[in-house]
Order: C-alpha cells, then sequence, then structure tokens
C-alpha cells in the first residue's frame, strides 16, 4: 500500500471518527462536546482502528460474522493500549469505564467494543470503497502535496497538545502543593479565632485559595470537555478533577442563570 494513500486514509477516518464521536457525545450530553486529544477535528484513534481494520482484516471480509468478531478485538486491543500510553506519559487516565459492565481494567468495555465492532463493518462494507474511489481519482501530485501538509498539520497539533497535557500536568501539581500551603497556614491561624488582626490574612488565604481554584478550573475545562471519563489512579488527583468538575458545572449554571436574568430584563424593558 503506498504510503501517501495510507495518509489520506488515515486522515480521513479520523476526521471521520472525530463526527461521530462528537455526535454521539453531544446527543448523550444534549449539548456540542468538541472531543479527543489535539487541537483540530480528527481522533488519530479512529484513525489508526480504521486502517488496522480494513488493510489487515480485508481477507475475511467474505464472513462479515467473524470480521465484527476480530474487528471487535482488534480496535479494542488499540485502546487499551492507547490508554496505557497515555497513563505513562501523563500519569492520567483519558477515559475510565470502571462504572460499566463487562470492562477490562476500566479501559475497554463490551459496550465500546460492541460500537467499534459496528462502526468496522460500516468502514469496511459501506463507507472505504466509496472513499477509497473517490482518492483513487484524485491527481498524484494534488495527493502527495497533501499527505505532506497532513503529516506537518498533524505534528504540529500533536506536539503542541502534548505541551498542553504536560502543562496541565504540572498546574496540577503546582496547585496541589500551594492549596496544601494555605491549608496548613489557615489550619493555624484557626487556633487564634476570634483575634481581629488575623481575620485580615484568613480571608486573603481564602481568596487566594479560590482565584487558585479559578484558574485552574478555566485550563481544565478544555480538557475535561474533551474528556468527560479523565480521571487517575491517584486519590488526591482523582478527587481533585472531580471537583473541578464540579466548579466548572457551576459556572456554566450560574453564567445560565445570568443570561436568563439579562434576557428577561430586556423583555420586560
Amino acid at each position: 500500500m503506498d504510503l501517501t494513500l495510507m495518509i489520506w486514509y488515515f486522515f480521513c477516518y479520523s476526521v471521520l471518527g472525530y463526527c461521530i464521536e462528537v455526535l454521539y457525545c453531544s446527543i448523550g450530553q444534549k449539548t456540542l462536546v468538541n472531543r479527543g486529544f489535539l487541537h483540530g477535528p480528527y481522533l488519530p484513534i479512529y484513525g489508526f482502528g480504521a486502517v488496522f481494520v480494513v488493510f489487515i482484516f480485508v481477507k475475511i471480509t467474505d464472513n462479515p460474522g467473524l470480521f465484527f468478531l476480530i474487528a471487535c478485538i482488534g480496535t479494542s486491543m488499540l485502546e487499551y493500549a492507547t490508554g496505557v500510553l497515555a497513563e505513562k506519559l501523563f500519569s492520567i487516565r483519558l477515559w475510565d469505564y470502571s462504572s460499566y459492565r463487562f470492562n477490562l481494567k476500566g479501559r475497554v468495555c463490551l459496550l465500546n467494543s460492541t460500537l467499534f465492532g459496528l462502526l468496522s463493518l460500516l468502514v469496511a462494507y459501506c463507507i472505504h470503497p466509496y472513499l477509497s474511489a473517490f482518492i483513487l481519482s484524485v491527481d498524484e501530485a494534488v495527493l502527495d502535496h497533501g499527505a505532506m501538509v497532513i503529516m506537518l498539520l498533524l505534528s504540529v497539533d500533536t506536539t503542541s497538545s502534548v505541551f498542553r497535557m504536560s502543562a496541565f500536568q504540572k498546574q496540577l501539581g503546582e496547585f496541589k502543593e500551594k492549596r496544601k500551603e494555605i491549608e496548613n497556614r489557615l489550619s493555624i491561624l484557626r487556633n487564634f479565632n476570634g483575634n481581629k488582626m488575623l481575620d485580615g490574612l484568613r480571608v486573603k488565604l481564602n481568596t487566594e485559595l479560590d482565584e487558585l481554584r479559578l484558574r485552574l478550573s478555566i485550563s481544565a475545562k478544555q480538557i475535561l470537555k474533551a474528556f468527560p471519563l479523565l480521571t487517575s489512579s491517584n486519590e488526591e488527583k482523582r478527587l481533585l478533577l472531580e471537583t473541578l468538575r464540579k466548579t466548572i458545572r457551576e459556572n456554566a449554571l450560574h453564567r445560565k442563570l445570568h443570561s436568563n436574568k439579562k434576557r428577561s430584563k430586556r423583555r420586560d424593558d
């Protein structure tokens, strides 16, 4: 298989996977949800999965039942490996299916494996024949130059996204340390309740803690929206992520209520 064609198939299925994922999650959450680790509208795991299924299992497409079973297993292995790699790189879990029935260490579950198997059938029997015919009809020079642009785009996006996640990890660590420092100082001040001279310092420390939490929630908003099941095996970090989710939800509710009040006031005027 020509590398240029492989790049194009990978990119097209990454974009298609992004559209499916966004649609699926947006319907479930009843709001538009931007998914994915990268900034752009593509999910490489779908690209890898589709290329893997179409070209590795091509010899068994004459047996849909066997193809479905092998596709379920193959795509689940890919998702499991991706989850392990993300945990090794960032010490964080981008998804966790522990609450789902029939899951394997929270990294894969029967529901997702079945959905991936159905998507594989859709790709192999319905989408790929037409996509392949279209791409092969495009001028070879256009394909070559387009493939180079795709590789450059994905390289830049991946580098930027890795730095973004690393920065978020660093910010989480710094917040934990700063929070402990402030909470220790507040604990000491509790021994001097009633001392008006220290009331100002107590208020200042509480305000500083709230500001730290707000800044972290702003940084976390995009990442937590892209990965609603993001969690950590570290209990303290897991609780912090849950707190951030709660803060983001409360801020969104506050903005919605404020917006409704403004609209109501305009109607009254």
